[in-house]
């Protein structure tokens, strides 16, 4: 698929004015210009996150009665339920508190993590039945409950007091809970919006630490957990998240991680030091297994678990179940392609909607994003439950998916989500009338241009230009991810040195040079099809520079991301 590379336009003047602030590669100044940083004082900040920049707890609206009312339920040896989704960032909610009440000496302290399948996201009526039955006092919904309007009403009629510390947006109407705790909400004058649900939980865990008479550190080695939640949440990497994330990659880097983070990163086949991306595609998707196919509540005992035998068993535990998750992945994704294939997919076509009734329904997310990496398009694929059709959305940037679900409304059971991601149900029956005006919204709203993918270039770089002290400069950019991303550069009139080979048919490892430059190593997943290319003349390539470790010893590589001839 061709795609456009767009450079980042930078302000030359504010480009200049770092450069004599800074004294660094005028390169650097660039990439620094296109994050927002302009002063001295802004790259010392950002080079040098401290927890001197995390905002007071208490600016963030009910904070004072949330930790009021846990205080409360602390001094009188009160029950209290830790009620987290099931994904990644619910479950290191729960285990992020649960270790620090248990620390400051919360005797009557108990999890509920739901069920994906019966249940669904969000507080469930079983839930509140759980609570109910283990005569629960106060109940802290973590990464869900925003929305929970009718199932906080229900807990407060059966005398259970509700807290939400969530990140979702809100409806107009809040749900009746004791404190509510969303830097989102219309009326909250927290500064810093974007955190992750546990990012949520910890501004909790600081105010309890704040008001509360306990012994000191009961809290600074918890950043393990909220970096994994950050990266795997896919949270902006800026402000309050990147101070967060840096701490919490140091710890994990030198060693202070939990017992169970380190059987989990040891499973992962990674060595120390590892990177975001390290824990989104290594820790992240075996946490994630656990609820996809059998039980969250595993990954929330691994997460608290400080017996290493134990951890270790249960990271294999969920080693495997991830291996088989990426199974069921691959089967349906490929399934899924030929099924668009054989049903006359062409390039006019704008949306994909594609359903069987036997897609396993844990992954069904992965799949319809693995199409929409291929075809860049809005994708929903479905399975069959209870005689309904469900399943998984993802869109492309430019598409706003909730709106346009809302906008089909009349067709749908049920639907949630955001403009990327979302989650729907409706009747076999009115699957050929969704499908037929979620198509035509998408021809309706989205630009001819707008489905051709685009890379964001940051800058032209030579090879020679990739010296040590650039790449010291450039790794202090970590940690990566949205809003932060790791730059994509663009280098022209490259060759093969002759060393270049296909990996296992589909993947390229190139070995490549500029003229008389230093060389470097290369892999282009599935470029195969470019080597005949590259072996016969010079090209253009857009890559991003990442660091190798194995078996203790580094060296850099291009990951490329599209080649030009």
């Amino acid at each position: 698929m061709e795609k456009n590379w767009t450079p980042i336009s930078t302000n030359k003047e504010q480009v200049q004015q770092l450069v004599e602030a800074l004294q660094i590669n005028p390169l650097l100044c660039e990439l620094l210009v296109q994050r927002g940083v302009y002063t001295y004082e802004q790259a010392k900040e950002f080079f040098r996150p401290s927890l001197e920049h995390l905002h007071d707890p208490f600016l963030m609206k009910d904070m004072d009665k949330a930790v009021s009312r846990i205080l409360m339920a602390l001094e009188k040896e009160q029950n209290v339920l830790l009620y987290g989704d099931y994904d990644v960032d619910g479950t290191t909610c729960v285990a992020l508190i649960h270790t620090f009440l248990e620390r400051i000496g919360c005797k009557h302290l108990d999890y509920y993590i739901p069920d994906r399948y019966s249940e669904g996201y969000g507080i469930s009526k079983k839930g509140i039945e759980y609570a109910h039955q283990n005569n629960i006092d106060v109940m802290i919904a973590m990464d869900c409950g925003i929305q929970a309007i009718e199932k906080v009403d229900l807990a407060h009629q059966l005398g259970i007091d509700v807290i939400v510390c969530d990140h979702h947006l809100p409806s107009e109407t809040l749900p009746n809970a004791i404190a509510v705790l969303d830097p989102k909400r219309k009326d909250c004058p927290y500064p810093y919006k974007e955190l992750s649900g546990c990012g949520v939980v910890f501004k909790l865990v600081q105010g309890l630490a704040q008001r509360g008479d306990f012994l000191p550190n009961t809290w600074d080695d918890l950043f393990d957990l909220l970096v994994i939640s950050i990266g795997c949440d896919i949270v902006e990497m800026k402000g309050e998240n990147r101070t967060l994330a840096f701490f919490g990659l140091s710890q994990i880097n030198e060693g202070e991680a939990s017992l169970g983070i380190k059987a989990l990163i040891e499973k992962s086949g990674k060595e120390l030091p590892i990177s975001i991306g390290d824990l989104v595609f290594g820790s992240g998707p075996m946490i994630n297994a656990a609820g996809r196919l059998a039980d969250a509540k595993e990954a929330v005992r691994l997460l608290l678990s400080h017996d290493p035998s134990e951890a270790t068993e249960l990271a294999i535990s969920l080693a495997s179940k991830n291996q088989e998750r990426r199974d069921y992945e691959r089967s349906i994704t490929q399934e899924a392609i030929d099924l668009l294939e054989r049903s006359g997919f062409t390039p006019d076509w704008k949306t994909i909607v594609l359903s069987s009734p036997n897609w396993h329904k844990g992954v069904l997310g992965i799949a319809a994003s693995k199409l929409v990496e291929k075809y860049h398009r809005p994708t929903i694929i479905l399975s069959k439950k209870d005689g309904l059709l469900v399943g998984s959305a993802r869109s492309i940037h430019g598409f706003d998916l909730h709106q346009a679900l809302c906008e089909c409304s009349e067709w749908l059971s049920n639907f949630g989500g955001h403009k990327h991601a979302a989650g729907l149900s409706l009747e076999p029956q009115h699957l050929s009338s969704f499908q037929q005006q979620f198509e035509q919204l998408a021809k309706d709203w989205i630009p001819k241009e707008v489905l051709v993918p685009e890379i964001p270039i940051a800058a032209h770089l030579d090879f020679d230009d990739i010296t040590p002290s650039f790449l010291k400069i450039l790794k202090q950019f970590a940690p990566f991810g949205p809003g932060n991303r790791r730059p994509v550069f663009r280098s022209s009139q490259v060759k093969d040195t002759g060393a270049s080979r296909l990996v296992k048919e589909h993947h390229l490892k190139a070995n490549l040079k500029q003229a008389n430059s230093q060389t470097f190593d290369g892999i282009g997943f599935w470029m195969g099809h470019h080597f005949d290319t590259i072996i016969q003349k010079p090209i253009d390539i857009c890559y991003v520079i990442e660091e190798n470790r194995w078996r203790g010893k580094t060296s850099i590589s291009l990951n490329i991301r599209d080649i030009k001839s």
